[in-house]
């Protein structure tokens, strides 16, 4: 009888075994609850648009909600730092970017993470260029006009979403290689910068299109150059740094997903999957290009991984030019 029981019980703990996922492995009808997606920025900023698209569409192919939670604040790292405490089975995400996984990493000390080994990378969405704007009504209409601001005791002030982002050294570097004084007024994303550019309270500032294109359609602010190599396929009108003599600036910004360090290998290859077939949809693609952002899926997982190295190496060589260093 008592063999009886134990074989019976060892029959029940075989099967349990047999039913449980493998580590590395995601359950077999995952996802089946709501996925929440961080937004390392406030509600309307250029990063925000481009979650809600990936939250609607990406949701659609995975047959689940994909909830935005936008964690504003400290250039990003509120949002990743909470991506970090996260449990790694799939059902929070992150919308990263070369601010919040490259450049806060090289500028803070104690270093907070790393953006790329800390992580799991699911895929690279697409790319952009910040965007050098000034009010409609300011005396900077031109790069020259800007340049001319050397002579002036009064120090350019230059906003941006945040210390230490792309758009924050861009203004700097620029405005270093022009010999104009300059004063960093940074802020808790584009949206109130911008506000503040139209009010005058700020002379100009670098912003990612996305987040810009409305106050460029309204007629609030002038673009005055782009950093990116090439003319971008909305700007054709407006000339790169490249092109007024500034090689040495051209920067690029770029957005992808990522999910907690340990997520099962599974789970980041569907979410690379759907991801790309996201990505491949006409209208997605359409909508993109509406937010200035060039279409840009990573072959794999790990080439998005690789790729994001090249980049911090890329800006590791401008943040210790420009000698910014920020204390936790």
């Amino acid at each position: 009888m008592k063999a009886r029981v134990r074989h019976a019980a060892a029959k029940a703990m075989l099967a349990a075994v047999v039913l449980m996922p493998a580590a590395g492995m995601a359950a077999p009808d995952f996802p089946n609850r709501p996925i929440t997606l961080i937004v390392p920025g406030p509600a309307g900023s250029g990063t925000d648009l481009i979650g809600r698209l990936v939250a609607e569409k990406l949701g659609d192919l995975m047959h689940v909600n994909l909830v935005v939670e936008n964690r504003a604040g400290a250039s990003g790292m509120i949002g990743v730092q909470q991506l970090m405490r996260a449990k790694p089975d799939g059902y929070t995400i992150l919308l990263g970017h070369n601010s919040s996984n490259v450049i806060v990493p090289l500028v803070t000390h104690p270093k907070p993470y790393d953006g790329v080994e800390d992580f799991a990378a699911l895929g690279r969405i697409g790319t952009s260029s910040n965007v050098l704007v000034a009010s409609a009504s300011s005396r900077y209409q031109t790069l020259d006009s800007l340049k001319q601001a050397a002579g002036r005791h009064e120090p350019v002030k230059y906003g941006s979403p945040g210390v230490g982002l792309s758009q924050h050294l861009d203004g700097f570097a620029l405005l270093d290689e022009l010999g104009v004084p300059g004063l960093h007024v940074p802020y808790k994303g584009s949206g109130p910068a911008l506000t503040d550019l139209v009010g005058g309270r700020i002379d100009i500032m670098f912003v990612t299109p996305p987040a810009v294109k409305a106050a460029l359609q309204g007629g609030k602010v002038r673009a005055l150059a782009q950093s990116s190599a090439e003319r971008q396929r909305m700007f054709q009108e407006v000339p790169t740094l490249s092109e007024l003599g500034y090689p040495q600036l051209v920067s690029r910004s770029w957005w992808g997903l990522f999910a907690p360090k340990g997520t099962p290998d599974s789970v980041v290859a569907l979410f690379h999957a759907r991801l790309n077939e996201m990505l491949a949809n006409k209208d997605v693609q359409q909508s993109l290009v509406q937010m200035y952002i060039e279409v840009s899926p990573s072959r794999s997982p790990e080439a998005f991984r690789q790729w994001m190295q090249q980049d911090v190496g890329k800006w590791k060589r401008v943040v210790e030019a420009a000698g910014v260093s920020l204390k936790q």
